[in-house]
């Protein structure tokens, strides 16, 4: 039995959706002859996975790790290149072990939705937005180009890419809950869509 362990933050965990509902519920549902582990903790940041990478990840010997976080670091003010340092050692690490790194590129927020959540503040959300953008754009591909070859070759979600695909067509609101931060059900679907397009060839 293959087993995959999913690391990240509140956006691994489901927060605030209902049981079943997140993506990582569905690749339960859709896999049940492949074992699971979710490892979000809300409120997390790359830093926090990297400490528990040891003890959650290398030591339960899985077959594949699912990265999923930045956003709380972005949300706390840390650099990009912060971020994306702890991802390449995570990713390092998991490689070293014989284990397939699938990061996700964190979504971003809602430019309108989240405002609340930034004290109304338009130049605060942009900022963020233009960390993952730039997770997405650059860090993503520097980490794809070195990691990318052989059997445990990293594979990348970009759930950014995949969010403003969808804003430019239909808007923002419906990807996210009423904080315009946490996946709404559709968003979730979103990355389950990308991940079980990889997962089926592992």
């Amino acid at each position: 039995m293959k087993n995959i362990v999913l690391l990240g933050d509140s956006l691994t965990a489901g927060w605030g959706l209902a049981k079943g509902e997140n993506w990582s519920c569905q690749l339960i549902s859709e896999y049940p002859n492949v074992s699971f582990t979710n490892c979000g903790v809300p409120g997390d940041t790359t830093t926090g996975m990297l400490s528990r990478f040891k003890s959650q990840v290398l030591e339960a010997k899985p077959d594949v790790v699912v990265l999923f976080g930045g956003l709380n670091d972005l949300n706390w003010g840390i650099d990009i290149g912060v971020v994306a340092s702890n991802l390449n050692s995570m990713i390092a690490q998991a490689q070293h072990h014989g284990i397939k790194p699938i990061l996700v590129v964190t979504s971003a927020i809602d430019p309108v939705g989240a405002l609340p959540m930034f004290g109304n503040e338009p130049s605060t959300v942009e900022r963020l937005r233009q960390s993952v953008e730039t997770l997405s754009s650059v860090h993503s591909k520097k980490l794809k180009m070195m990691y990318g070859h052989g059997e445990t070759g990293i594979e990348i979600v970009d759930a950014y890419q995949a969010f403003e695909a969808h804003a430019q067509k239909y808007g923002y609101s419906d990807l996210y809950q009423n904080d315009g931060i946490h996946l709404s059900k559709l968003g979730a679907e979103i990355i389950f869509d990308k991940l079980n397009c990889l997962i089926t060839k592992i």
